[in-house]
């Protein structure tokens, strides 16, 4: 073909597959533009291979989506050229002319050349070429060579065996993507619960059942009408989303990224709410597909499965339940007669917890307590006899959280509590929270379970010992599933789901201890990261104030366990071994507080001089050594820093306590993450700042900084870092750069360059996440705290002290906190001279800071 009607062709259709796109727009119908689509690139493609007098020579067939005819906009086109046995010199030249062709015309296409027996060598030794096969379609040249291949399809098709590969590649896809689909990108086409889950039903339907279509499915033996309805309906609508992702992105894209769920919601017209934007309900509804795509995909492939077990357990304190193929499973005698399961709903998981050897339950099961979810009503709530089984299964020492698991699945818990039903998949915009609301809930229940197990012990030692002796577990399961269920209703959510216990306690007639305690816990969810995170926990008067709250040792040990178990299930990016060592002291400390009943500041502060002493003495100094430095210091120096601290610190200034030149220190910290900086010098303006640009030049960030000030006017100074980019280090070269390029940064007089924020991410662009600040002077001091919520950003640290030195403002501490995308900073600051700001120096503070932040 000529030059000229190539380009005559790929104009033809490039207009032919826009008008596909503009009728679809306007029609919504998926379906017909897939095959519509397809048909056009067949006749396309056949037109080109008679063109090149290929004809009969050899075969060119669609494989794998292209085979089915869904073929998605930009999408790649799969193609088999099949030949003969050999493949002569004239073929080969065609064979290489037409793809050329097919690229110019601007198709991705995705092809392999093979004869039959080199075909048969790749069935057989590759399962994804198998399953692209079975899918194969005719469209031009030898049809005796299609029925060949047909032929060595059929003959080395293998159900049992091409059962087990898909299963095997599917849990593989599944680990992948984090064994979630729920989480805010979800990739529609891979993810658990997307169309990938639907296609797997197709394949191994085909190669069990003979002339397998999707209708075969809508029959009792596999599903109800109801069930077969929704799988369509569902199958449609992740068909529709992906071809306007498709367009919407103008490439292959399958994740639904930020950047495309605003415009998307737009096309299909959500309407935002009071509380709720368009792109949030758009998105639950994806959810919502998501996890019936997930539940019926486990349910089909457990009744197409070719590998039947003859085994089968009787189970004796039941008449309707069986074991088997390690499922519970309904008994075949009870399957047509339309039994009532909704008695016996919380019965089945009772017995799921009894039985060790059961991993999950049986498809027809799992169909009877998904279609019994709707009829569970008030009646069925208030009956004391299924409250107590509800409760039983909480107070298993067994499978809670599979168990929770199944029964969300099957939409059991939203149905029981509704309160809960109204977060199931919905997601959350905080910067921080990866998971929808009903997702992060299990996985905290997940983590509970974790701190039970033997061989997870190595995590979490304290928690796994604490959580051992734990009494009544079930409390810990309650508060978690209650802890975040008012969000996303306007609100303090920690109130309204604390109201949510209350009524949940009054119909379940909960003893008033416990129903006191999960109201507590619920409420207070977020107190002990607060304070960990954010201040300062060697001040006896934080950890005393921190002890008010939590009252006693039950109320700590709970909310320690739950905090931990909760940050944990925000995102895999959030934990780290900074927010471990932070939370484990704040309970040390706390339950040293209680314990010793309630000791004064002036006695903690006592007795943590005499602790530092004692590690002094082991080193041969004396305390007469120290006096001096210890003087000068000043009393407030003690509220400042633990006895570890203060005996380091002691050790390295007892013969520097007035230095002429910076004295900069780093250490390993003791929990064995990240690095210690010591700064004591003449105090000056600017040492935070230049500090600051000094860590963020060299790639490490502040986790947290205690800022402090002798009374002979020294600058005491420590920097908590932690390595922004993780990498084989040399410490002892990096502990020397840092202590001598340091003290130059601080001795200089020229001013820092500029700091440049990096980008913004894409979630808090187009969610547009507001930065929220605020300033409160505490108590009656010249002291104030600054908090600042806002999107992380590299520099964020050094641009916020930048305008804290221009308008003569000090830190005196700063805590950095860091929850995946999201800062949370908080810095107590003195204004020039320790003047008090007044509320329009205030007011300027804030918009100042807005603005460079902006």
């Amino acid at each position: 073909m000529i030059q000229k009607e190539i380009l005559r062709l790929k104009k033809e259709l490039a207009l032919n597959e826009l008008n596909l796109i503009k009728v679809f727009l306007k029609k919504r119908d998926g379906i017909s533009y897939l095959q519509n689509h397809s048909q056009l690139i067949d006749k396309t493609l056949s037109r080109l291979w008679q063109d090149l007098e290929l004809r009969n020579s050899a075969t060119l067939i669609a494989c794998g989506g292209y085979g089915r005819q869904e073929l998605f906009p930009y999408s790649d086109i799969d193609l088999l050229i099949l030949i003969p046995k050999s493949l002569h010199k004239s073929l080969s030249q065609k064979i290489e002319q037409f793809i050329s062709l097919v690229w110019d015309l601007g198709l991705r296409v995705g092809h392999s050349v093979r004869n039959i027996n080199q075909t048969k060598i790749e069935i057989k030794r590759d399962i994804t070429v198998q399953t692209n096969l079975l899918e194969s379609r005719y469209l031009n040249g030898d049809k005796v060579l299609y029925k060949n291949l047909k032929k060595i399809i059929n003959e080395t098709l293998i159900p049992a065996k091409f059962y087990q590969g898909k299963i095997k590649e599917q849990d593989h896809r599944h680990q992948k993507y984090n064994q979630s689909a729920y989480q805010l990108e979800p990739n529609i086409k891979e993810s658990p619960g997307g169309l990938r889950d639907l296609q797997m039903i197709q394949w191994v339907g085909k190669s069990c059942i003979k002339r397998f279509t999707p209708t075969k499915l809508n029959q009792k033996k596999y599903l109800d009408k109801k069930n077969y309805q929704k799988l369509i309906k569902t199958d449609i609508f992740f068909k529709n989303l992906r071809i306007l992702l498709h367009v919407t992105a103008k490439q292959s894209e399958d994740r639904l990224l930020f950047d495309y769920q605003n415009e998307l919601a737009l096309l299909l017209k959500y309407k935002k709410t009071t509380h709720k934007k368009r792109s949030e309900l758009f998105m639950k509804d994806v959810y919502e597909a998501i996890n019936f795509t997930t539940f019926i995909n486990e349910v089909l492939l457990k009744k197409l499965n070719p590998i039947e077990s003859d085994k089968i357990t009787k189970i004796t304190d039941s008449h309707f339940l069986i074991i088997k193929n390690n499922y519970l499973e309904i008994n075949s005698k009870f399957q047509n007669k339309n039994i009532n399961i909704k008695p016996y709903i919380f019965d089945v998981f009772m017995t799921f917890q009894k039985y060790k050897q059961l991993n999950s339950l049986g498809p027809n099961l799992l169909l009877l307590l998904g279609s019994a979810a709707n009829r569970i009503n008030h009646t069925f709530r208030k009956d004391k006899n299924q409250q107590a089984k509800f409760l039983s299964i909480l107070k298993s020492n067994e499978k809670v959280n599979r168990s929770l698991r199944i029964m969300n699945k099957c939409n059991l818990i939203g149905s029981y509590i509704p309160a809960f039903g109204k977060i199931v998949s919905q997601m959350q915009h905080d910067l921080f929270h990866i998971y929808t609301v009903d997702e992060h809930i299990l996985n905290v229940i997940q983590n509970l379970r974790r701190f039970a197990k033997d061989e997870l012990k190595h995590e979490f030692p304290d928690c796994h010992d604490l959580f051992k002796n734990y009494t009544h577990k079930h409390i810990l399961y309650l508060a978690a599933l209650f802890h975040d269920i008012a969000k996303g209703r306007g609100g303090d959510h920690s109130e309204l789901g604390a109201k949510d216990v209350h009524e949940f306690s009054k119909l379940n007639h909960l003893p008033s201890h416990d129903e006191a305690l999960i109201k507590w816990l619920v409420k207070s969810h977020l107190v002990m990261s607060h304070t960990a995170q954010k201040l300062d926990l060697s001040d006896p008067r934080v950890i005393e104030e921190f002890a008010r709250k939590v009252v006693n040792k039950e109320n700590l040990t709970s909310l320690y366990l739950l905090t931990v178990a909760d940050i944990r299930a925000t995102s895999p990016h959030v934990w780290n071994q900074w927010k471990a060592t932070l939370l484990k002291n704040l309970f040390k400390y706390t339950l040293n507080y209680l314990e010793q009943g309630n000791l004064s500041h002036e006695d903690s502060i006592a007795k943590r001089k005499e602790k530092a002493a004692l590690i002094l003495n082991t080193y041969n100094i004396r305390d007469d050594h120290y006096k001096d430095l210890w003087e000068n210091f000043g009393e407030n120096y003690f509220y400042k820093y633990t006895e570890e601290e203060i005996a380091w610190q002691t050790r390295l200034l007892f013969t520097h306590t007035a230095p002429k030149k910076p004295i900069i220190r780093v250490r390993h910290r003791s929990n064995g993450e990240g690095i210690e900086v010591l700064i004591y010098q003449k105090n000056t303006m600017h040492i935070f700042n230049k500090t600051c640009h000094f860590f963020d030049e060299i790639g490490y960030s502040i986790a947290a900084a205690k800022i402090f000030t002798t009374q002979h006017n020294y600058a005491l100074n420590l920097f908590d870092l932690l390595d922004a980019n993780p990498k084989s280090v040399s410490y002892e070269g990096l502990f020397k750069f840092i202590e001598k390029e340091l003290v130059g940064r601080l001795e200089t007089s020229k001013e820092t360059k500029p700091t440049k924020l990096s980008e913004r991410s894409r979630q808090a662009t187009h969610f547009a996440f507001d930065t929220k600040i605020s300033i409160a002077q505490v108590d009656e001091s010249p002291i104030y705290q600054l908090d600042i919520i806002t999107d992380d950003r590299n520099g964020l640290l050094s641009l916020i002290s930048d305008q804290l030195s221009k308008e003569n403002i000090s830190i005196n501490q700063a805590k950095i906190n860091t929850l995946g995308s999201r800062a949370e900073d908080t810095f107590l600051v003195a204004y020039k001279n320790n003047l008090k700001m007044n509320q329009n120096k205030i007011d300027n503070l804030v918009e100042k800071l807005k603005a460079i932040i902006a």
